[in-house]
């Protein structure tokens, strides 16, 4: 029997988490727990995990321990997915049959195949997909991405990102996190996925797709982990490249990793405070901007984010409402592109020479 969501129009939303073994979830069961407008449901294989959603606020008699279960009995208006990263497609596959609008946590999967999936299962549904990154409701970041789209530095022709800490374990995740983390099959890499598409999706939305890939990966110093714990991804357009690092073996916070923008006037650099643990949200920053007219640069106070953008489940909801799909840092395509762009510096470091884009559709 359905329990019955709101449906469109009724004043408040049914909203579904499927999936707790990703860390990131409980900042968005916090802020959908606080809402007046949202009834939660949560749908977690794990009795645990399913506990610790009951603490945290959510009723016990919306808890469900399989997400079919959940989309046939709850009927959410929308859901969060909080997976690992090679489960995610088969539930947007199921999310999208029953027509639900989906939030997905970054990245879009843990290969390129999934990726297209999920761009399958959600074309062929009508329903809208957004693509949570972290880093896009920091307004420095934004303000950065901002000034530099509007040709405040010029053309662009470099792009510089770094981005990690001292290991999934170390950093304080989970062991229901780290533990597919540490999982090449469910991560579809290591430090590489995890902290890689940061910058690429960054890089992407300013320059568009790339038309080359290199990068070297490695297991530097964990050796009790079967994944990469370093890479740098290094990417070319004709007039411009990036450079892309991750880390999970950083003594202390990771060193400030921007963004940087060089263009033709000027530069930006984003200076931002740093989490020193999982589950600790910094959002505080502000960008440099350095010219040939003032080379130590002027310091920019970033404007806080437009009302209804201000966090992920905000924005995913007032897109929601307001009928319009996610945009920019949040958008299909522009996770569709990283994901390729993700994929191909993996060829690239398996077979130790450039790899061009877009990749052949065997690949695809």
């Amino acid at each position: 029997m359905r329990e019955g969501g709101r449906g469109r129009g009724q004043g408040r939303w049914t909203v579904g988490v499927l999936g707790l073994v990703h860390d990131h979830v409980w900042e968005h069961v916090a802020a959908l727990v606080a809402r007046d407008d949202v009834a939660l449901c949560v749908a977690e294989a794990d009795a645990g995990l399913r506990a610790q959603a009951q603490v945290a606020g959510v009723a016990a008699e919306r808890l469900y321990a399989d997400a079919a279960d959940l989309l046939e009995r709850a009927r959410p208006d929308a859901v969060l997915i909080f997976s690992d990263n090679a489960s995610g497609a088969d539930l947007v596959e199921l999310a999208a049959s029953h027509g639900v609008p989906i939030m997905l946590e970054k990245p879009l999967a843990n290969t390129l195949a999934n990726a297209e999936r999920i761009r399958v299962a959600v074309r062929s549904a009508g329903v809208p997909l957004m693509v949570n990154w972290p880093t896009t409701w920091t307004p420095a970041i934004r303000h950065a991405l901002d000034l530099a789209g509007r040709g405040e530095i010029g053309d662009l022709y470099r792009f510089n990102f770094r981005g990690g800490h001292g290991g999934p374990k170390e950093y304080g995740c989970s062991e229901a996190f780290y533990s597919w983390l540490y999982d090449p099959a469910r991560n579809g890499a290591g430090a590489y996925i995890d902290y890689c598409g940061y910058g690429v999706t960054m890089a992407r939305l300013l320059l568009g797709l790339p038309s080359r890939a290199q990068a070297t990966i490695g297991r530097l110093q964990k050796d009790y982990v079967a994944v990469d714990d370093n890479a740098v991804l290094t990417l070319r357009w004709p007039q411009a490249l990036a450079v892309i690092e991750a880390t999970w073996t950083a003594v202390g916070p990771a060193p400030d990793g921007g963004p940087t923008i060089w263009g033709t006037r000027g530069t930006l650099v984003v200076q931002r405070q740093k989490a020193l643990r999982e589950g600790q949200i910094v959002r505080s920053g502000v960008v440099k901007h350095i010219t040939a007219d003032d080379p130590d640069g002027i310091l920019i106070e970033p404007p806080d984010l437009p009302a209804g953008e201000r966090t992920a489940t905000e924005y995913f909801l007032t897109c929601l409402a307001q009928g319009r799909a996610p945009e920019g840092l949040s958008s299909l395509e522009v996770a569709l592109d990283t994901q390729q762009i993700l994929e191909a510096g993996l060829l690239a470091a398996q077979g130790g020479h450039d790899v061009s884009l877009p990749l052949p559709v065997a690949y695809r």
